[in-house]
């Protein structure tokens, strides 16, 4: 698009004469100060000290080189108020223009903070003032597009917070914000990327699908969900959050996985819904070469349900899709250990550890599970369950019998698929402890959702696509005004 042609009235082109002039000038101060902090360096034997001062010398220069011409390419875009129209339209609303302009001196830029002098226009006498030339900088909460989005990054990081993140703001752009401020911004960024995952959740799929077969491999799509405790605002319970995962594997090795996640709600009814509607965009994108699809996860009753209602029943768009499922066999392996727990070896713990290895080795061999309960049989007989364990003993078999038809590992291996929800063991620890477990975190459910949006998009993979299709979507001039009258 040729922007000096079509720019007319809410901005202003910028000549190329003008723009070399003001960049030779702010280019030639940053070389005559580089010049004498390099020359000074060079003068004397390099020491750790002085090498030290040299670089973060240099850094400080080089960023205030930046903030000069970001802010000085911000100024002249804004033409003179009486050069531009009289009304915009914003949001399908008229806005008026008003006299004079407004200094705005706080948005956050890659390079520290800048100011900004903006015309003003108005929804009738006492509505929201906008200001075009923000809106079409992409400018959000007082954040230009680079620095938003750097800081949504930090803010989704491993081990960060709210106070960490102000110190990489303070650390790499050179000024300090509030915390209101940025959770205003974080807030915006979740609302705004959080629409635009799901497409791009099916596109990394779809990648590391091709990818897989580009290498001779077989892919098989791994569904796991699990649960995951959060402690909550204001009063400090904890209930459970719930997380999703779809990864890829190839040749039993996972290739890549996406991520979902949601605070606490009754039946984690949302995240359903969403994994729900990930498998079958994915699907619609595979037409006829639809990986097979494995759903691993324990026999909890949420993941039970999912499987019920949802999974062992799929079609998309009328056409049955067959999906296998797999009771993680660390659970199972669990139960085992329940029962090794109540049988009265007395004080012979060799003798338990041997049957314990041997029954959790039954259970990984073909025809593995029979072999493995006439095991327990003849232990439970020979041995007894103790008082204090027999109930908890027999809840584990029930577990085990009820199942059996969900573990076949053997063949679930044979076929490369995973017998273990590991990813999605991995997943909660990484999407919720590593972020919002650390000592002291309390989380209200909208800030935690938030957060969890945020951190999802950024261990998936698909940050930077999300946010280049949520800077797309924002307004341009022609949104604001008619170009053909303007």
């Amino acid at each position: 698009m040729d922007v000096k042609g079509i720019v007319g009235s809410l901005t202003q082109a910028i000549a190329d004469s003008e723009i070399q002039s003001l960049v030779d000038e702010l280019t030639t101060e940053f070389r005559r100060q580089a010049g004498e902090l390099i020359g000074r360096f060079a003068g004397e034997p390099p020491t750790a000290p002085r090498t030290n001062d040299l670089e973060n010398d240099l850094h400080e220069q080089l960023r205030e080189l930046g903030k000069q011409l970001i802010q000085a390419i911000f100024s002249r875009l804004q033409p003179q108020p009486e050069d531009m129209p009289g009304t915009v339209s914003y949001r399908g609303k008229s806005h008026r223009r008003l006299q004079g302009t407004s200094l705005r001196s706080d948005i956050v830029t890659r390079f520290g903070k800048v100011s900004l002098m903006r015309a003003r226009y108005r929804r009738g006498r006492g509505g929201r003032t906008i200001f075009p030339l923000e809106i079409l900088l992409g400018i959000e909460d007082g954040f230009t597009p680079a620095a938003a989005s750097r800081i949504g990054q930090q803010f989704a990081a491993c081990g960060s917070s709210q106070g960490r993140t102000r110190e990489m703001i303070a650390d790499q752009m050179g000024t300090r914000i509030g915390t209101e401020k940025l959770r205003r911004l974080i807030a915006t960024l979740a609302g705004g990327m959080e629409p635009l995952g799901q497409d791009a959740r099916v596109d990394r799929l779809i990648e590391l699908i091709n990818q897989a077969r580009k290498d001779g491999q077989k892919p098989v799509l791994s569904v796991s969900r699990d649960g995951v405790s959060l402690g909550l605002a204001p009063w400090s319970f904890f209930e459970m959050a719930s997380v999703a995962c779809v990864s890829v594997i190839a040749g039993g090795k996972k290739v890549g996985t996406v991520y979902l996640g949601r605070v606490p709600e009754t039946n984690q009814v949302t995240l359903s819904n969403q994994l729900t509607s990930l498998l079958k965009a994915t699907i619609r994108r595979c037409d006829d070469r639809v990986p097979e699809i494995v759903y691993v996860s324990d026999a909890g009753k949420v993941e039970t349900a999912y499987w019920r209602n949802t999974l062992s029943k799929f079609f998309v768009d009328g056409r049955r899709i067959k999906i296998t499922r797999v009771v993680d066999y660390y659970h199972a392996a669990e139960r085992l250990t329940i029962i090794a727990d109540a049988l009265k070896f007395g004080k012979d713990r060799t003798k338990r550890k041997e049957w314990l290895e041997h029954a959790r080795w039954l259970l990984l061999q073909p025809g593995g599970h029979g072999r493995m309960f006439r095991s327990i049989a003849a232990m439970r007989k020979l041995y007894g369950y103790k008082k204090s364990g027999s109930e908890d003993a027999e809840k584990a078999e029930r577990y085990l019998r009820r199942h059996h038809r969900f573990m076949d590992y053997a063949g679930m291996k044979s076929r490369g698929y995973p017998i273990g929800s590991g990813v999605v063991e991995s997943a909660c620890k990484q999407i919720v402890s590593e972020r919002m477990k650390l000592s002291g975190m309390r989380w209200k459910k909208e800030g935690g959702q938030q957060t969890m949006t945020l951190r999802c998009l950024l261990l998936s993979g698909v940050w930077d696509a999300v946010y280049e299709n949520w800077l797309q979507s924002k307004l341009t001039v022609g949104d604001l005004i008619n170009l053909e009258t303007a």
